[in-house]
């Protein structure tokens, strides 16, 4: 599909163009030497190329042959081209896990943790893309698992309704958002699992099961955010919510008048971000609100938008890239002289104006640069502690990257969501993935004292699984869901097994009531097994 057209094009031509001479190196290549197919000074170039694709590297062998290689977004991800499998039909999903003994699945290729490392085939659900029906008076929509989100948004605006809540892009797919634990930033909305009424899952031995709330509620509260580890979703049914028109304002104002107006700026408005650049020490607060129209809103001052607004347009995201180079080359008075001309650039554009729902909440539609990323989630009530710790530190130290990001959102029942039994607020501390190892744990260990749970699929890098365990008060439940559905580890690649023999040793000494409670839910997914198994033999005897 994409990626062959890609080889066919891009990489094809690079070969046969800036690749014939011979490369020169200082020491004999091994097989772990990789260069880039595309080189530094085309990177704005390949971005643009490869819009919502992976990226395509070449690693050179002893042999001087060439392994095509596909990497994350975030560039800290890769696997090899022949692992993929793409999938057309149900039925071919059903198949490829019956014949092979090792599986990962993957949709987008958004997330920064090394969710598609596999050491089998890699399962891609991109070629699952139909919308197969709506229900609009019940808001119910049923899609297959590899839909795009906007192609979802694009057609369900068409009813005048809407995705329940947004990430910041919407080029993911709907289920690899949903399984990655998506959420947006509002503190009345949930994350986008929220949402799902029913999965239809192919399981480790090629069986398929629809997995819903009313039968199956220990599976479904399971069910997500659970990075695949139970099968290939192929197919969902998502509550969905009337369409908005949003009126958006950004202000910036300095970074230590945060902390005051934070809870009055979460509480009074539906949707709110609050991106702080410790180094100009200062922050920008955007928020959107429904509107009764586009007219209503130009009226009050808005401009009226369109299309997609971004956040970053490219000019913005130039200098950002010139802002890091600077950083580098340790050049930190002129490359903060660049931050303050990227907030004068947003804040120009971005100070008021009105659009449709999604175009409004996708706030990095182009993508934005290529990094890794940690988000660690708190409860909202520690809001204040939490924010006046990172904020002293930023007073003596000096962020690695441009910014870092708070949302909030409002609390679910997911085994593993991390607003499970209580409002959060998220802070997404980002950086390039070559120096992010470091700069996390620095950030993991100074804010450990306030119970934060990391965003799965962000990075589960120096953590400690005890530390996991006690903030997560259901995850021995979801350790006995996984052990029971895929007892032999299909669906696990070694960086999940090594967290899943943790996590399954420090669970088993738990409590005696912990262990009765494990008990009773493993008894509730046998009896929905039951249940199901017996479904489906009278739909196939009827």
């Amino acid at each position: 599909g994409s990626f062959t057209s890609s080889l066919k094009g891009s990489f094809t031509s690079s070969l046969n163009g800036s690749f014939t001479s011979p490369v020169v190196v200082n020491t004999p290549p091994t097989p772990i030497d990789k260069v880039n197919v595309i080189h530094k000074h085309n990177a704005v170039a390949m971005r643009e190329t490869f819009k919502r694709r992976a990226s395509i590297v070449r690693r050179q062998s002893t042999k001087c042959c060439f392994e095509v290689l596909v990497t994350n977004w975030a560039e800290t991800v890769e696997a090899g081209a022949e692992q993929f499998r793409y999938p057309v039909k149900v039925e071919d999903v059903v198949e490829m896990i019956k014949a092979n003994e090792k599986i990962r699945c993957s949709g987008a290729l958004h997330s920064c943790a090394p969710l598609i490392e596999s050491q089998g085939i890699i399962l891609s659900l991109t070629k699952l893309d139909q919308i197969i029906s709506i229900d609009t008076t019940a808001r119910i929509v049923r899609m297959q698992a590899g839909v795009r989100m906007h192609d979802l948004c694009a057609y369900l605006a068409d009813y005048c309704l809407a995705v329940g809540t947004l990430g910041t892009i919407d080029w993911q797919t709907i289920c690899g958002a949903v399984m990655t634990g998506t959420h947006g930033g509002g503190l009345t909305i949930p994350s986008l699992h929220d949402f799902v009424r029913s999965y239809t899952i192919v399981l480790p031995d090629g069986a398929l099961k629809r997995v819903d709330k009313e039968t199956s509620p220990s599976l479904f509260r399971a069910m997500a955010p659970s990075m695949g580890l139970f099968g290939a979703v192929v197919e969902m049914e998502m509550a969905v919510v009337p369409l908005e028109i949003l009126e958006a304002k950004m202000i910036s104002i300095p970074m230590e008048d945060v902390i005051q107006c934070f809870d009055n700026l979460m509480k009074t408005n539906k949707y709110a971000r609050v991106v702080v650049y410790p180094t100009i020490k200062k922050a920008t607060i955007w928020t959107a609100n429904p509107v009764a129209s586009r007219e209503a809103a130009v009226a009050n001052g808005a401009t009226n938008n369109v299309g997609y607004t971004n956040f970053r347009n490219e000019e913005e995201k130039n200098m950002l890239e010139s802002f890091l180079d600077l950083c580098n080359d340790n050049e930190f008075e002129r490359a903060d002289e660049v931050l303050e001309c990227v907030l004068e650039s947003q804040i120009s554009r971005l100070n008021h104006y009105v659009g449709q729902y999604n175009h409004v909440l996708c706030l990095e539609r182009n993508n934005g640069i290529p990094h890794a990323d940690i988000e660690m989630n708190f409860s909202y009530e520690k809001y204040r502690e939490v924010l006046k710790t990172v904020f002293n530190y930023y007073k003596t130290n000096r962020l690695p990257y441009y910014n870092f990001e708070i949302r909030t959102t409002n609390q679910d029942d997911a085994f593993l969501s991390c607003c499970q039994s209580r409002r959060g607020m998220w802070i997404d501390f980002q950086a390039k993935a070559s120096i992010s190892n470091n700069f996390f744990k620095v950030m993991t260990s100074l804010l450990k004292q306030y119970g934060y749970r990391k965003h799965w699929a962000k990075g589960m890098d120096n953590s400690d699984p005890r530390y996991i365990v006690d903030q997560f008060p259901d995850i021995a439940k979801f350790i006995e869901a996984v052990k029971l559905i895929d007892p032999n580890g299909k669906f696990r690649n070694e960086d999940g097994e090594s967290w899943f023999q943790a996590l399954d040793l420090l669970t088993g000494d738990w409590s005696e009531s912990i262990k009765e409670e494990t008990i009773v839910l493993r008894e509730q997914l046998v009896e929905e097994e039951k249940k199901s198994e017996c479904c489906l033999i009278a739909v196939c005897d009827g």
